[in-house]
């Protein structure tokens, strides 16, 4: 799907066992991530937004993320939104979305699925083209790092992190400066319990990659439902430590959308245990619960 993935494993087993065991995870999320793509005209995926059928069958994987995408709708008040591949392939143009914004209100309620044996039919409106790009990678994260053994472990889905650390365990995150500096802009050092095992997912989101320049100025990736266009926003980059990396993925994109002064609130959630924000006038600003995490 883009990006670069790695897996790392800290158990008692010999190097070479976990070398097999973290060759074995990113081999099954290559094919995960095959079916996700929306750069592979073959994938499952790119096959559904191709279809001219109002009822599609789909596979086990792609009703599994989409199932998590309706969720995500959800705990977001739709600011999580996958129908919206019209308006991102507008923003990367540098036009207005093809069809009229007000006909793709509400977009993601347009759709919904019914599960069979495997996998389930997608209903959905023409217009609904899916954009797995938010909400994938902390998914495939998730889902990797469960069939990864290893009392410790951690699955990197291109920034989207998923970990797992036996009791006592330590592991370090370095936040990257999106302005391009070598120093990082924050280092978080998450530790497990002495007398229990933990899991977190943690997630940055922004606006400075997946960035295009036009004759009237720059536009990103990050598209606000509300608007169906690139967010305005004064947060440059989000980072979000959650319960797991989709759910950080999620809010990641929340705080981004929603701005500084209004994040901290729409995080306020016993499923988020941290937020740390750039904003455009250079602040960094750390919610209390990130504080405790940053080294």
């Amino acid at each position: 799907m883009g990006g670069r993935v790695s897996v790392a494993v800290r158990d008692e087993h010999d190097p070479a066992t976990l070398d097999r065991a973290a060759d074995a995870t990113l081999d099954r999320i290559e094919a995960w991530a095959g079916r996700l793509t929306r750069f592979d005209a073959a994938s499952e995926l790119s096959r559904l937004n191709a279809s001219t059928a109002a009822a599609v069958a789909i596979g086990p994987t792609l009703t599994a993320i989409l199932d998590w995408a309706r969720i995500a709708d959800g705990l977001t008040d739709g600011l999580v939104d996958v129908a919206m591949l019209h308006a991102r392939l507008a923003a990367e143009a540098g036009a207005a979305p093809s069809i009229d914004t007000a006909a793709l209100d509400g977009a993601g309620r347009r759709w919904s699925l019914t599960r069979r044996a495997r996998g389930a039919v997608v209903h959905r409106d023409p217009d609904v083209l899916f954009d797995l790009d938010g909400v994938a990678k902390g998914w495939l994260a998730d889902r990797a790092l469960a069939i990864t053994p290893g009392a410790s472990a951690m699955v990197d889905g291109d920034g989207d992190i998923a970990l797992r650390l036996a009791p006592g365990e330590a592991w370090s995150f370095g936040v990257a400066d999106p302005g391009g500096s070598e120093a990082m802009l924050a280092v978080i050092a998450l530790r497990a319990p002495a007398a229990r095992s933990a899991a977190w997912g943690l997630a940055t989101s922004g606006t400075s990659v997946h960035r295009w320049t036009h004759s009237f100025g720059a536009t990103h990736h990050l598209i606000d439902p509300r608007t169906r266009r690139p967010a305005e926003t004064d947060v440059v980059q989000a980072t979000v430590l959650a319960d797991t990396a989709r759910a950080a993925e999620a809010f990641a994109k929340v705080a981004v959308v929603v701005g500084a002064e209004r994040a901290f609130t729409r995080l306020d959630r016993p499923d988020v245990h941290g937020l740390l924000l750039l904003t455009d006038a250079g602040e960094t600003r750390a919610s209390e619960g990130m504080v405790r995490w940053l080294a």
